[in-house]
């Protein structure tokens, strides 16, 4: 379903996210939910989507435009919370290959 306004796409996104980031709810959670909720905001605001239906390139812009003058650590808390709406989204496997770039720290397995 297809929200009609900002607030629909905040909503929708508080319940898809409501069980799927670990952790205690008084943590970091918090910041991921009020994260997920702007990135609901601005995308709402430039493409007239919710969650449900997101796609790559709405990720991809989102972290190449509206993260570009962050902090690096900014920049990847971000990312983390990306990596979280696309898990609930179940499109992790396809989509965070192509969701990488100056915001995400590189791990073991991209060093060695």
């Amino acid at each position: 379903m297809r929200p009609a306004n900002i607030p629909q796409a905040q909503q929708q996104m508080q319940k898809l996210l409501a069980r799927k980031i670990p952790g205690r709810k008084a943590t970091k959670v918090k910041e991921h939910r009020n994260r997920a909720n702007t990135i609901a905001d601005v995308l709402y605001r430039r493409f007239q989507v919710g969650p449900y239906q997101y796609q790559l390139k709405h990720m991809q812009w989102y972290l190449t435009t509206q993260t570009q003058n962050l902090k690096p650590s900014t920049q990847y808390r971000h990312w983390l919370t990306i990596r979280y709406i696309i898990n609930a989204l179940e499109k992790d496997n396809q989509w965070e290959p192509n969701l990488k770039g100056s915001w995400q720290q590189p791990t073991k397995k991209d060093i060695g």
